[in-house]
């Protein structure tokens, strides 16, 4: 087990993060790293939002941005709230697994919910194969949200709709959440037209992860967007259904007509989110996406550990390039060959993450070696240097 030193949740002036020392990383123990790692696994929508309970409590996380804009504000659970959701189902309790009831999740879900409870008990405290930190927010993954906000200062940008997204170890899914923010106001008040489809896929080594942070964020984001108004018209009571404040902390009925709401709003918004937890190694993207890949790839805080390179990279270029089969196909159809040469250059693969992490080995300049070796290209694209150094790379596949 190691810890990272500093995080978002810890800092009381958010406003002022860069201007804070970097996280270390320290070893604690010597526990080696399991054998048989999590398998990798789809967790449907309605069975996250069936696993919500009946309220949920949100505070603002505000993002500084290095450029002239102002930050951003965005709506995320609270932690002591998972917390909170576990106990009150009986997560801390010992159950006899002979005498017991089996649960509607199974024998193992009680130990899991457990498991869950203790990595909430110290979120910053990582077991690698086991938790991997997903529940607390990371500095780096606001170094994401800065850079991709940056992006609108191109003229070249043509916005996030419509795209095929993955976030990588994405814990409380931050830059996604961003990313959702502009997509529900890129298409405010167009309801009833037809949209471009837009793809998102949010992956996390742990399924309590997706649960109890990644899903409510989601869902905080669709519900502090303008397209919750019809619901709350239909509902017509504001303790049920109230106004929230990204700015201001609060709490949100979990009903089921909030849930029927959310789940319409993505579908006439043409908007598809899918979860899947367990390691990368068996992740396809073959299979969640399809030929095509994606258009963005992003993940932060990844690259603390060199054993976990091989099948990052792998699964990076997998999932950032078109198949064979895709490119022949595209090639045949287009008269202009450098079109289609540049199509997945045109693909924005992120990485964010610091130079050094102290006491376990990785950092930036292996993923530099790494990913070079395979004759891609990376290029830094956005530098903290107080402290410990952290990096926006993006990666340029060949």
């Amino acid at each position: 087990m190691f810890k990272f030193e500093f995080d978002i949740d810890d800092a009381e002036n958010i406003d002022g993060l860069e201007h804070f020392a970097s996280p270390k990383c320290k070893n604690t123990t010597s526990d080696p790293s399991p054998e048989v790692l999590e398998p990798f696994s789809e967790i449907s929508l309605t069975q996250l939002l069936d696993a919500l309970p009946r309220l949920i409590s949100y505070s603002p996380l505000h993002i500084p941005l290095s450029s002239l804009r102002k930050g951003i504000t965005l709506s995320r659970r609270d932690l002591f709230d998972a917390r909170f959701q576990l106990i009150s189902e009986g997560a801390g309790e010992e159950v006899d697994p002979i005498h017991s009831e089996e649960s509607v999740n199974g024998p193992t879900s009680s130990i899991i919910d457990r498991k869950a409870l203790e990595f909430l008990d110290a979120p910053s405290d990582l077991v690698p194969g086991v938790y991997e930190g997903g529940l607390k927010a990371w500095e780096c993954s606001l170094d994401l949200v800065d850079y991709l906000e940056g992006l609108k200062d191109s003229s070249s940008f043509k916005g996030f709709s419509g795209c095929n997204i993955l976030e990588l170890g994405c814990g409380t899914a931050v830059p996604s959440i961003y990313l959702l923010h502009e997509i529900f106001s890129s298409i405010n008040g167009r309801t009833g037209e037809p949209h471009t489809g837009t793809i998102l896929h949010l992956q996390d080594y742990n399924a309590s992860v997706l649960q109890l942070v990644t899903l409510p964020n989601v869902l905080l984001a669709w519900y502090t967007s303008t397209h919750v108004h019809k619901y709350r018209n239909d509902i017509s009571d504001y303790e049920t259904a109230p106004l929230i404040n990204p700015s201001k902390p609060g709490e949100l009925p979990i009903t089921p007509e909030l849930k029927t709401a959310f789940l319409s709003s993505l579908r006439e918004l043409n908007i598809t989110v899918r979860f899947f937890s367990g390691s990368w190694n068996t992740f396809n993207s073959l299979e969640t996406i399809g030929r095509n890949g994606y258009d963005i790839f992003l993940t932060s805080e990844s690259i603390y550990r060199n054993e976990s390179l091989r099948p990052l990279i792998t699964l990076m270029q997998a999932a950032c390039t078109r198949s064979l089969e895709t490119a022949i196909e595209n090639l045949e159809d287009s008269s202009d060959a450098k079109t289609v040469e540049g199509d997945d250059r045109d693909r924005l693969c992120l990485v964010a993450a610091k130079i050094l992490y102290f006491g376990v080995g990785g950092g930036v300049s292996d993923l530099l070696s790494a990913v070079e070796a395979t004759k891609a290209r990376v290029e830094t694209v956005l530098e903290r240097k107080e402290g410990v150094g952290r990096r926006v790379m993006r990666v340029w596949w060949m």
